[in-house]
């Protein structure tokens, strides 16, 4: 069996074993064995980390340490932060049931009560825990190992999940009490029941699931490669259409398989599959279908290149009209394909959500943008391969480069045109496609000199191009964005603070501590205490953007001076002007761009006071600044608008006049000059760096929404970027392309490898290895250059910025403790602190926090992050250590919560006894995003640069390896042009360099070889001629013998009187003329082959030549002899010796009929094509026996022949005929299949 057919068959076992087992693993893996594993996994995790503590405990010095923690405060911090930082175990000192000491500020226990076990499960609103607890006399020591965290804010930094210290699945979560179905309990070591786990409900993620997807790809991985072997047999069958079909249909199956019955989503949950990251269309539902989509037209495309050679397309387009049309078709393919492709692309920008496509943001990509790169880079391999597959095409059809070039211009303005009237403004991008088709349609002459250069200026031309639709897509992402803001503006409700206030009004109606501030205070009440709990409690996070305003009622009594009667104001307002929108919310009726809220809230406080809350919010719907970190920022309410908002400008016009802007941009006092159309999105041209839309809701009112254009600065970011970026991915297939062609090299071996290196090697030209090694340098040089000037300037940046933080937070400490010095007593001291804690708040934009000496905290400007738990209320241990301990005036911490990293700078405040009063605290939350876009421009600046450089320094290698390597080519072409038989020039060179002397050489060795040529033309002359005179007189010798014979045996017969004499003189003289003719057909041969270094070129019609022979030997009843000119030319001219050219033809033909002797047909196909560098290839094809391996080395050797009748000269004449004209002779044999002879010969180029 031949080896093909066990590799298809391997392949069809292999297709089907991974389906099975696929099957196998979804059939026999239940959600109780997935329930078990995750079960034993988390199990085996808590018991680790219980050795952990148990170790800790069992080690006497460090129970002593922590029993004198007041002792040795400093070693037991040691301790703390050590098992912290490395276990993930947190752990807190008791002295006498109070704190003394704790090792992290997230959560912290107010006591050590409670305990009762020796291990504990403790569960609160936000977090879980396993705790164990040491008693030490007086002292108890808590080793708390989370288990899971449940913040009630949904953000990006915080999730619902176990930590990562203790299992990273995300199939299972705690069961609550009530579940009782497929539940596992969770045990300590000592067999104390913990906690129960159950199975998420849907898909699960586990190392069964990954086998199943992965088995499912193997598969599709078999089947299409066993479909690509049978496609490329058909192919090499000459059924090349079925198996173009075959592969097609294959791909199209499987795609639709996949989209149909979504078998790898089912399996697998990842984020490609998630159509919120990305979703188009049907066809597009997620990022897989449209990488999978990509990738399988890759596969087709490369399949119909690698069989381009096969398409026979010259064959059915002879006439000049239809060759034309079909290149002007093929290239407007090439358009149509593009366009179709980058529309494609352009989705992965206008209808990805979670996607960061702004490419100057290179610190924030994630793994979904470089997902998109990839399919970038896929589609543009595809892309260049379709190029090559059409121009290979029509370089079949024999078009000359004068049309070609015309042919190019007029698709390129056709498809500008066509372009236009579709609205479509993509000429410049069609214009950088025809320099990059006009390339590759050249590419084999520009490789000569410029392969380097061509390659980066192809992937120049790639990078501007998609720079350009990313900028284009961007801005219709920007435009669809503004349109959704426009119509935020013009709702009539604020729907992300509607889903707020049926919240508020819960809390605050059980808001325990603000029924405890009334009660304490009344009838004397603070109202602006009470505003400012209410406004930090509730109105600290989306909220904040509202103005407020409170007034308060106690038993229908005003608690502080108001100009009116709110009570009447606001029962006049909901009976008139309002809408109800939740139990105690109204909405009042404002103008368009405004939302205005108020609520009436009544708290019983006790048996006789009750208090009525009247609260109004008004916010101006454009007035987008969030005064919160990025951790109170509720991602479902926010981020559309804040990413539409984000540098955004808005303008409201009322009845023509400008009534408010917001932003940079400076809009006109007037909208005259903008269109009158109502209820349409208007997108306004402009000559401004800024695009607009613009929508008027009513003849009243008109929104402007404005976004500043990419800059060119922008736009050379992501072209750098995209340059790299396809420059590395094509480097990269290149290389596994050849890879796959080593290995599909019959004799490869794994020990070959460094021959396979070596033999690459040294196939590469001087020039390109001077080119080379000049980028390399170049690259490496950059590359090393740019990453200790991207980390020195970054850690200079980072210390700037520290110094920065540290002078700071000094300056506010000692302006604070200046303001307290005048004070008298501690809670004095603390008041005042707090009081310009929250003017400097205000007033700077800063937050701040408040610490007393004990670590508590007294003052916070963002106090939700502590209501919802997201830190404790103590200060951060390490800053505590260092302020309290080692005496620092400051000190910079980083800090994480949950995923979210910031800075936090902290300062002692001392009285005038250098006695410390507080600690300050000043949380910088956008500490990573300024970090981050540092380090942008900082990447930016220095991706721009180098690829300038590295552009810069491709074309000047380029153009010093074609001057260093000139005079060599020089060299080269004059020593391939030196003959023996000619006279040679010798060469001049100026210089007295390396060069200098090896010309000086080459004309010494070309003088040299005159001589040795003179001696070895007559060494030569006298072998061959005594070889010949050898040849001729055995040839000779071999009819004289019998001649000899027989004029003996004539003479005999006739002195004998022979009876039968005269009988025996007809046979022998008729014998004696038969070897006669021998000897003049031997005569004529070598009298012939003597005459060959006299011959008379001129002009010889080709086809007259090959129809004379032909009419000779087409006289043989048993030979069919066809010609073929497949050149569309009736007469073909080359310059040679009439009839040496006739002679060369007869032997070829004599050959070729001797050759099928035995056969019943002899079929001889003569066929005459244009071939390259002006050149005819004429193929003459028989089916006779064809010559034998051994003999085929010796073929045009003298004297070499195969018939008992033969000289051995025939061949010999023909290649010597061919070899003068300037032509080449070869042959291809197949044993009882036939010959084909190959001659290629020059054009005639004489006037």
């Amino acid at each position: 069996m031949p080896i093909s057919s066990k590799i298809r068959i391997l392949l069809i076992l292999l297709t089907l074993s991974f389906i099975v087992t696929a099957i196998t693993l979804q059939k026999s893996i239940t959600s109780k064995d997935i329930l078990n594993f995750e079960t034993a996994n988390l199990e085996s995790k808590i018991h680790e980390k219980e050795e952990v503590i148990d170790e800790l405990f069992a080690d006497p010095i460090i129970l002593k340490t922590f029993k004198n923690a007041e002792k040795y405060p400093e070693q037991s911090y040691h301790i703390l932060e050590k098992y912290n930082k490395d276990e993930g175990i947190a752990l807190f000192i008791f002295k006498n049931h109070e704190l003394l000491l704790w090792s992290t500020n997230l959560f912290v226990p107010l006591t050590d009560a409670g305990l009762k076990n020796p291990v504990n499960y403790i569960a609160t609103n936000d977090r879980s825990f396993v705790v164990k607890k040491k008693e030490i006399g007086n002292t108890t020591v808590l080793a708390y190992v989370m288990v899971k965290k449940y913040f009630n804010i949904n953000n990006e930094y915080f999730t619902k999940a176990f930590s990562p210290l203790i299992t990273k699945s995300t199939n299972i979560e705690i069961a609550d009490y009530d579940d009782n179905i497929n539940i596992k309990n969770i045990y300590s070591k000592d067999k104390t029941y913990l906690f129960s786990i159950k199975l998420k409900s849907g898909q699960v993620q586990n190392i069964f699931s990954i086998l199943q997807t992965l088995c499912w790809i193997l598969a599709a991985t078999c089947f299409i490669t066993l479909i690509h072997n049978l496609a490329k047999l058909l192919v090499n069958k000459e059924k090349i259409i079925p198996g173009i079909l075959l592969y097609l249909t294959a791909l199209i199956v499987l795609r639709y398989l996949d989209l149909n019955s979504n078998w790898l989503n089912i399996h697998a949950n990842l984020g490609i599959f998630n159509p919120k990251n990305y979703a188009y269309n049907y066809l597009f539902p997620n990022i897989w279908g449209l990488l999978i989509t990509v990738f399988f037209i890759f596969l087709f495309i490369l399949f119909l290149y690698n069989i381009k050679d096969s398409f026979s397309i010259e064959k059915y387009l002879k006439k000049k009209g239809s060759k034309i049309i079909f290149a002007v078709l093929s290239i407007l393919s090439v358009y149509f394909f593009f366009t179709i492709l980058y529309r494609t692309l352009g989705t992965l920008i206008t209808h990805s959500t979670t996607t960061v496509v702004d490419f100057t943001k290179l610190v924030e990509l994630n793994i979904f943008t470089w997902i998109d790169l990839f399919i970038m880079c896929v589609s543009l391999v595809t892309l260049i391969l379709y190029i090559d597959l059409v121009i290979s095409n029509i370089k079949k059809l024999q078009i000359s480069d004068t049309v070609l070039i015309n042919i190019h211009l007029s698709c390129l303005i056709l498809f500008i045109l066509i372009g236009t009237s579709l609205s479509e403004n993509n000429g410049l991008v069609n214009i950088l496609l025809a320099l990059i088709i006009l390339i590759r349609s050249f590419n084999s002459f520009l490789k000569k000199k410029f392969r380097l250069a061509t390659h980066i200026i192809v992937i120049i031309l790639l990078s501007t191009i998609f720079s350009i639709y990313h900028g284009h897509f961007f801005k219709m992402k920007k435009l669809e964005n503004m349109k959704l803001f426009i119509s935020n503006l013009e709702a009539e409700d604020d729907i992300n603070a509607i889903s707020l206030y049926t919240e508020i009004e819960k809390d605050i109606l059980n808001d325990e501590q603000l029924k405890h501030l009334f009660k304490i205070s009344l009838p004397n009440t603070s109202t602006q205490t009470i505003s400012e709990y209410i406004e930090k409690k509730y109105l600290s996070g989306y909220l904040s953007r509202y103005e407020f305003l409170g007034f308060y009622y106690n038993n229908n009594k005003e608690l502080a001076p108001y100009k009116n009667n709110k009570v009447d104001e606001y029962r006049e307002k909901v009976i008139k002007n309002s809408l109800k929108i939740s139990n105690n919310f109204y909405r009042l009726n404002s103008e368009l761009g405004t939302h205005e809220y108020f609520s009436i809230i009544n708290i019983q406080i006790d048996k006789q006071n009750t208090v009525s809350l009247y609260l109004n919010l008004k916010n101006r719907s454009f007035n987008y600044s969030l005064p919160y970190p990025d951790i109170l920022v509720d991602s479902r309410l926010n981020k559309m608008e804040a990413q539409s908002f984000n540098n955004s400008s808005i303008a409201l016009f009322k009845d023509g006049n400008l009534v408010t802007q917001y932003g940079k941009y400076n809009y006109p006092s007037h909208d005259n000059a903008y269109p009158k159309k109502l209820g349409e999105y208007i997108n306004l041209d402009s000559r401004d760096d800024y695009f607009h839309i613009m929508y008027r809701p009513n003849n009243y009112t008109t929104f402007l929404v404005s976004y500043p254009k990419e800059t060119p600065w922008e736009y050379l970011a992501t072209a750098s970027f995209l340059f790299l970026v396809i420059f590395i991915f094509f480097s990269i297939s290149s290389s596994v392309r050849y890879g796959f062609k080593i290995l599909k090299n019959k004799s490869f071996k794994i020990r070959s490898i460094k021959y396979h290196f070596l033999f690459l090697v040294n196939s590469i030209q001087y020039s390109s290895r001077i080119q080379t090694l000049f980028i390399s340098s170049i690259v490496l040089a950059i590359l090393i250059s740019g990453i200790i000037s991207f980390v020195s300037i970054s850690m200079q940046l980072s210390y700037n910025n520290t110094l920065e933080r540290e002078k700071t937070v000094t300056d506010i400490s000692k302006r604070l403790e200046s303001i307290v010095s005048t004070a008298s007593t501690a809670e004095e001291k603390e008041e005042r602190l707090i009081y310009y804690l929250k003017l400097l708040s205000e007033s700077l934009s800063k937050d701040f926090s408040l610490y007393s000496k004990s670590g508590r905290l007294l003052f916070s400007s963002q106090p939700k992050i502590y209501d919802l738990n997201i830190l404790s209320t103590f200060i951060n241990p390490s800053a505590f250590r260092k302020l309290s301990l080692l005496k620092k005036s400051e000190t910079i911490e980083e800090e994480v919560v949950g995923d979210f990293r910031y800075e936090s700078s902290y300062a002692t405040i001392r009285d005038e006894n250098y006695a410390t009063i507080a600690y300050l605290g000043i949380p910088n939350f956008n500490a990573q995003k300024d970090d981050n876009l540092n380090k942008n421009l900082l990447l930016n600046t220095l991706i721009n640069i180098y690829s300038l450089i590295i552009i810069g320094f491709g074309f000047y290698a380029a153009f010093v390896a074609n001057k260093i390597t000139e005079p060599l080519n020089l060299i080269s072409k004059k020593i391939a042009q030196t003959n023996l038989g000619q006279q040679n020039e010798p060469l001049f060179w100026q210089r007295n360099d390396e060069i200098g002397g090896l010309i000086k050489e080459y004309n010494l060795m070309i003088l040299k070889l005159e001589d040795y040529a003179n001696k070895i033309k007559d060494n030569e002359r006298e072998s061959t001629w005594r070889e010949m005179a050898q040849q001729v007189a055995h040839e000779i010798k071999n009819p004289l013998t019998p001649m000899k014979l027989g004029i003996q045996q004539l003479t005999k017969s006739y002195h004998d009187n022979d009876a039968k004499f005269e009988e025996r003189f007809k046979r022998i003289t008729a014998s004696f003329i038969e070897q006669i003719n021998s000897l003049t057909h031997i005569a004529k041969e070598f009298s012939a082959f003597a005459k060959l270094p006299d011959t008379k070129y001129e002009k010889v019609n080709l086809v007259e030549k090959i129809n004379k022979s032909i009419a000779v030997y087409s006289q043989n009843p048993h030979a069919q002899i066809q010609l073929m000119n497949q050149t569309n030319q009736a007469s073909i001219f080359v310059e040679a010796d009439r009839d040496q050219l006739l002679r060369t033809f007869n032997n070829l033909l004599k050959n070729a009929i001797e050759a099928g002797f035995g056969k019943r047909k002899i079929k001889i196909d003569i066929s005459i094509s244009n071939g390259e560098h002006d050149t005819y290839i004429i193929k003459i094809k028989d089916n006779g026996l064809g010559i034998p391996q051994e003999m085929r080395a010796k073929i045009f050797e003298i004297n070499f022949t195969t018939k008992s009748s033969g000289t051995g000269l025939g061949l010999v004449f023909v290649k010597k005929t061919i070899e003068a004209m300037g032509g080449t002779v070869k042959f291809d044999s197949i044993e009882d299949q036939g010959t084909t002879f190959q001659i290629t010969v020059p054009k005639y180029k004489g006037s």
